[in-house]
């Protein structure tokens, strides 16, 4: 998905991401004192086997639009939705690890995903005994990735982020069909002479043309997503119903 956020460290201004990391801090904070002993203990080992198939959807892009599945509400279905913004931060840690977003960004990544995690899984769980199960997923897929794309534009609006690399990085790897550094020196030079009301006429015209762009794709990789999750998500409850974290918590009221 486009929510995620591709760039690396020293793009950001240090006051966004100091912060993404705070407000990272206080959601885990708050996770881990939602998530019970006996919860966490049963499901540790579904925990670490979500968190690698979601690295691994990551870091696949899905070849034809410069995006890729986040998987990031099926992990919430499965594993409820304070232990799936536990296992978005493993994802996004290991990620930054490897390159794949900076260190810097990655307290808004974990923003901007667990927001995926916690609206998908509640809009989930309120439709789940509502309408049928693939109505369910499907919308709060939808519902929940279309809110993160939302919020990812207004941090890349607020942090006012180089949207070049925004771009570039998106690519997954690929080359990108961008301007050199050498083409683009005289364009930006030129950009530090013009008035301050200029300046913010260009941003804003920037940030325009990148809602346009990002858009579309964002919407193309968001009815990929909500088809492959509600898919899986009526397998599981096919062959092994227990694993539905909101089957879980309705068994425990009941008993």
């Amino acid at each position: 998905m486009m929510s995620h956020l591709h760039i690396p460290d020293g793009v950001i201004a240090p006051v966004w991401f100091i912060c993404g990391y705070l407000g990272m801090a206080a959601l885990l904070t708050l996770a881990v004192r939602q998530v019970s002993r006996e919860e966490v203990a049963s499901k540790i080992p579904r925990l670490g086997v979500l968190s690698a198939f979601m690295l691994l959807a990551m870091n696949i892009p899905l070849g034809f639009i410069p995006t890729h599945l986040n998987l990031t509400v099926l992990a919430a279905i499965l594993l409820g939705p304070w232990l799936g913004v536990i296992a978005v931060f493993v994802v996004n840690l290991l990620l930054a690890l490897v390159g794949h977003g900076g260190i810097t960004v990655m307290g808004l990544n974990v923003l901007v995903l667990s927001s995926e995690a916690l609206l998908g899984y509640y809009l989930f769980a309120a439709l789940r005994q509502r309408v049928r199960l693939e109505l369910a997923t499907a919308t709060a897929t939808v519902v929940a990735l279309t809110a993160s794309l939302a919020l990812m534009i207004g941090i890349v609006g607020l942090t006012q982020i180089d949207l070049l690399w925004l771009l570039q990085e998106h690519q997954h790897g690929q080359e990108a069909e961008t301007q050199t550094a050498a083409t683009m020196a005289p364009q930006i030079e030129g950009d530090v002479q013009e008035s301050e009301a200029e300046g913010r006429h260009s941003q804003h015209t920037s940030l325009n043309r990148f809602v346009m762009l990002v858009v579309p794709i964002g919407m193309v990789g968001i009815v990929l997503e909500a088809i492959a999750v509600t898919l899986l998500t009526s397998f599981i409850l096919k062959v092994r119903p227990d694993l539905i974290a909101c089957q879980d918590r309705q068994t425990e009221k009941g008993e």
